[in-house]
């Protein structure tokens, strides 16, 4: 059995009553002063920390955006930089094309201005050194091809001569080995002069004409051609231009120094002359 004493239900009385004022005072929407001002400063007091709260959620959530728009940026930068590697691909492909092209224009002018036959090379290797410049080319004996041969480029300008010939492929002494050696003539319709065109010596550059007479018209800027006069060389092909005149041999003949058409170093592909 529950024990009440006097206190006890005094107490429970009054929360009773107070509970009920309250519920009555609910109900019909009846104002407080007293609860109004404890809200008041209920809602003063967690404000700042709802603000503090807020705050931080909108730093936090801010921090995340910008990572994951730093995330798309990166995306984005690979996504470009595949395109732009597709672009370079595809234009170098396009200059490849027109470079074959021009060749094939080059070549086709040429044989068409000329009656020679010619067999298109590759360049597939390069032996030079300062005293020797040769190249090597993936046409051989079973292509027909024989020593002392000629060599062009697909313009028509003298490169060398065929030097050592395999099954496969050739060696090509190219015109500014030190051992190479073509009569020239001055292509100028008023001067024709003769001479010998050597390769470069001892590294140096530039090719050289010499046994010129003395009294023969030459002059910087006069290109100079295969003469013809040997059975090794058709008559006409373009070979350098001359860059500089002096007198040789004490003044008895003259020398030229040449610079030569055919750039020997970053050739690809050449012309053997089979037949002329």
């Amino acid at each position: 059995m529950f024990d009440f004493n006097r206190t006890s239900i005094i107490t429970l009385i009054f929360i009773v009553l107070i509970l009920s004022i309250l519920g009555f005072l609910f109900l019909n929407d009846i104002e407080i002063s007293f609860l109004n001002w404890i809200s008041s400063r209920i809602f003063n007091l967690f404000t700042p920390v709802l603000n503090l709260i807020n705050k931080v959620y909108d730093q936090v959530t801010g921090y995340f955006s910008a990572l994951f728009s730093i995330n798309d940026l990166i995306e984005e930068n690979r996504r470009l930089k595949k395109e732009i590697a597709s672009i370079d691909r595809q234009k170098m492909i396009i200059q490849s094309v027109i470079r074959e092209n021009n060749r094939l224009r080059s070549m086709l002018s040429f044989k068409e201005a000329n009656d020679f036959e010619v067999l298109g090379a590759e360049v597939i290797g390069n032996s030079s050194t300062n005293w020797e410049k040769k190249i090597i080319i993936n046409r051989g004996a079973e292509d027909g091809i024989r020593n002392r041969m000629p060599v062009i480029t697909y313009n028509g300008f003298l490169v060398g001569k065929i030097d050592y010939v395999g099954s496969n492929s050739s060696h090509v002494m190219l015109v500014n080995d030190s051992e190479f050696v073509v009569g020239g003539i001055i292509s100028r319709e008023d001067s024709r002069a003769i001479g010998l065109i050597r390769g470069s010596v001892g590294g140096k550059k530039m090719n050289i004409m010499d046994n010129i007479a003395w009294n023969e018209d030459i002059a910087v800027g006069d290109t100079v051609v295969t003469s013809g006069l040997s059975n090794n060389y058709p008559p006409g092909l373009k070979i350098a231009e001359i860059t500089e005149v002096t007198a040789d041999n004490y003044g008895v003949s003259q020398k030229a120094e040449l610079q030569l058409f055919a750039d020997t170093v970053t050739i690809e592909e050449v012309l053997v002359i089979t037949e002329f």
